[in-house]
């Protein structure tokens, strides 16, 4: 089995070599892409933990104004992209000058320890931080696309987005490795603030 999986990351590397991305990670992205239509010409994306910068190759690609953040240094052509930890309140307003955004993703991961329960933890707390910096980036009827590490609040997660959005789903790109336990949480038509929460 982790020989398969071993070829299966080869493949989808080599493949994203081959069609000038960064990572294997985009192909997460372009299933999303396939199943909910995020991304689409008139758009504003926000890309959080964008490095190497496969999510924001593909979002440039078809939105009118992508913006990448990421504790590492990146650069990707046609995207504006910030350096830092966006839950400081400078670079976090910083952001918000250049929104309101249309899609707020991130492939962010924590750094992780080996330990399910503390990995999962430093996950939330990740996903916890982007929905509160939801009501000053994300622009209403916008959607939400994050990656969340599964075995533990998944469910709270999903319902909190089913109250702030107009739909809210857990899905797994078949790119997700199988030994890997991450998911993401989706939103779609983002209620902004003071809707109301009729899932």
């Amino acid at each position: 089995m982790p020989k398969k999986g071993r070829r299966r990351q080869d493949h989808l590397a080599r493949r994203a070599q081959s069609e000038g991305y960064r990572a294997r990670s985009v192909y997460k992205l372009e299933a999303l892409q396939r199943t909910f239509d995020l991304i689409r010409p008139g758009l504003r994306v926000l890309d959080l933990g964008a490095a190497p910068g496969s999510w924001t190759q593909f979002a440039v690609e078809r939105a009118d104004a992508v913006v990448a953040v990421d504790l590492q240094k990146i650069t990707v052509a046609g995207a504006t992209c910030l350096q830092g930890d966006f839950t400081d309140e400078s670079l976090a307003t910083e952001i918000a000058r250049h929104g309101p955004y249309d899609l707020v993703m991130s492939d962010a991961a924590p750094a992780t320890t080996g330990n399910r329960v503390v990995d999962t933890g430093r996950s939330e707390a990740l996903v916890e931080s982007i929905l509160a910096c939801l009501p000053r980036w994300l622009a209403p009827g916008g959607a939400l696309v994050c990656k969340l590490f599964q075995g533990g609040g998944e469910q709270q997660f999903l319902q909190q987005a089913r109250r702030e959005f107009r739909t809210g789903r857990l899905y797994r790109p078949e790119a997700v490795r199988k030994e890997s336990f991450e998911t993401y949480l989706v939103g779609m038509g983002y209620r902004g603030s003071g809707e109301g929460d009729d899932a």
